[in-house]
């Protein structure tokens, strides 16, 4: 009697009436683990017990393991962002806004190499121009867009057929100013005009209506 030992996962005393009482075996609660740490499992050495501990959650991408909250990129994707998150790793794509085709030997590429702009000769001018109206003038310097695009052929699946995308060099970006006119009675009168202030190669087809103000 009093005897006291250990059998599969059981711990058994022996009685004062000769009687072997067996309970199951105790075991450590597993911790709890805070936001952005996962639970570890695994048997302590007695088999008996399933313990644990915690670490932090990690995404696995490209066989590399990064910590929640960490970003990181593909450098086979330039144009794809990925950050860390506990739900797993999430995609962000890079826009690239009024972005024109050319051909890879005319782009100049940003600094994440994704977005481009076209090497072109397109550009904006001065010119002196005279604004007359309502008996009232001013000589005013404006902006034309002057300079050859790179015409080129891509295949429309719409109509499944090669076309020919004719690029215009044309106004991209403008904004409005405002100058006084001279009058003849010496009196002065407001105008408002629009100034173009970038240019770009774009379809012939999008009038420069579509032009947004900067």
């Amino acid at each position: 009697p009093g005897d006291i030992w250990t059998a599969n996962c059981h711990k058994c005393t022996c009685t004062a009436a000769k009687a072997v009482d067996c309970k199951p075996k105790e075991c450590p609660s597993a911790p709890t683990c805070k936001t952005g740490e996962r639970l570890v499992k695994f048997k302590a050495n007695d088999t008996c017990c399933e313990i644990g501990y915690c670490e932090p959650r990690t995404c696995l991408f490209n066989n590399t393991e990064y910590e929640i909250g960490a970003s990181f990129d593909d450098p086979s994707n330039p144009c794809v962002s990925y950050s860390c998150h506990s739900s797993g790793v999430i995609a962000a794509v890079q826009d690239c806004p009024k972005q024109s085709w050319c051909a890879e030997e005319d782009r100049v590429y940003d600094s994440n190499k994704c977005c481009y702009t076209c090497n072109t000769n397109c550009r904006s001018s001065l010119v002196n121009v005279t604004v007359k109206y309502s008996g009232c003038q001013k000589r005013l310097e404006m902006a034309k867009c002057v300079g050859e695009c790179k015409n080129t052929v891509k295949y429309n699946y719409r109509i499944f057929q090669l076309t020919n995308s004719c690029l215009c060099c044309q106004e991209d970006k403008y904004e409005f100013r405002e100058v006084f006119l001279d009058c003849p009675n010496g009196s002065t009168m407001p105008y408002r005009y629009r100034h173009t202030t970038a240019c770009a190669c774009l379809d012939m087809c999008h009038q420069s209506a579509s032009s947004t103000v900067s």
